[in-house]
C-alpha cells in the first residue's frame, strides 16, 4: 500500500514538472495597449518643449542659435497597462528635465517620439522645424541617438542649412565613438566651419542639478558659431509674402469708349 502510494506521488511531481516545462517553453505573449497617436509636428500639442511666441528670425535681429532635443529614451511606447495620456505626461516630464540642460545653449525644441517609429518621427520632427521654426536660425541638434539617415534629404536639399548646422550634442550612453548614422558622413551634414577629420558630433555629459540636468561639454561646437557666421555667411532674407493677383485693366483711347 505504501509502496503505491509513493509512486503515486512520484507520478505526479513528474507530471507538475514536465507541465512547468512545457509553460516555460511556451512564446510569452507580447504586450498590447492602445494604439500611440500618429504626431502631426505642425500642431503644438506634438511637442513636448517648443516656444509660445517664435523668437526672431535671423533677418530681423542677427544670428542665434537653436536646440531640437531629439531624445530616445523619452519615446512613447505601447503598454497593456497604462493610459496614453500617462505614458505622454511622463515623456513630458522627461524631455523638460532635459530641455533645462540646454537651455543656456538655445532656444529648446523637443517633439514627442515614438519608440516604435522613431527614424520616422525624427525625420518628420526635425523636418517640420527646418521649414516652419527655423527662419534661418543656427541651430544645433541634441540627441541620445545617432541621427537616422532619413534626414539626410534635409540637408542635400540646402546647401545653406549645413553652414548654420552648429552639429550633433550627443548624450547619454551612446556619446562614446557614435556617430551620425550610416550614410550620413561629415562631409554631407557638417558645416564648412568643421575640418574632415574633426567632425560635428560633441559629447556631452548630463549631470543631475536639482529637479533636473545640467549639460557639459559640446562648447566646441557651440563656441564661436555665432561669430564664424558673421563673417563667412550671409543672413537668409526675408521671405516675400503671398502674391497677390492685379487685375489688368483694358487701355482705351478717347472716342474708343462704350
Amino acid at each position: 500500500m505504501n509502496k503505491n502510494i509513493f509512486l503515486v506521488l512520484i507520478a505526479g511531481s513528474l507530471a507538475i514538472a514536465a507541465g512547468a516545462l512545457f509553460w516555460s517553453m511556451q512564446e510569452k505573449p507580447v504586450a498590447t495597449g492602445p494604439a500611440l497617436p500618429t504626431f502631426d509636428y505642425v500642431n503644438g500639442d506634438s511637442w513636448a518643449e517648443r516656444p509660445e511666441l517664435p523668437p526672431p528670425a535671423v533677418w530681423e535681429t542677427g544670428w542665434d542659435i537653436d536646440v531640437v532635443l531629439l531624445a530616445g529614451e523619452a519615446a512613447l511606447e505601447i503598454s497593456g497597462t497604462q493610459a496614453i495620456e500617462k505614458r505622454r505626461v511622463e515623456a513630458a516630464g522627461k524631455l523638460n528635465d532635459l530641455a533645462g540642460a540646454f537651455e543656456k545653449t538655445g532656444t529648446v525644441y523637443a517633439p514627442y517620439l515614438r519608440a516604435a517609429s522613431l527614424e520616422e518621427d525624427t525625420a518628420a520632427a526635425l523636418s517640420h522645424y527646418l521649414s516652419t521654426d527655423n527662419r534661418g536660425r543656427a541651430f544645433v541638434i541634441a540627441t541620445d541617438r545617432p541621427l537616422p539617415a532619413a534626414v539626410l534629404p534635409l540637408f542635400e536639399a540646402d546647401p545653406l542649412l549645413r553652414d548654420r548646422f552648429g552639429g550633433v550634442l550627443l548624450f547619454g550612453e551612446n556619446n562614446a565613438g557614435a556617430g551620425l548614422s550610416e550614410g550620413l558622413a561629415p562631409g554631407v551634414t557638417c558645416s564648412r566651419r568643421y575640418k574632415a577629420d574633426e567632425g560635428c558630433i560633441a559629447p556631452v555629459e548630463l549631470r543631475r542639478s536639482g529637479n533636473g540636468f545640467a549639460a557639459s561639454g559640446g562648447e566646441r561646437l557651440v563656441n564661436g558659431l555665432i561669430p564664424w557666421l558673421n563673417e563667412h555667411t550671409s543672413k537668409l532674407a526675408e521671405p516675400l509674402g503671398e502674391l497677390e493677383e492685379i487685375e489688368i485693366i483694358e487701355i482705351r483711347r478717347p472716342g474708343e469708349t462704350d
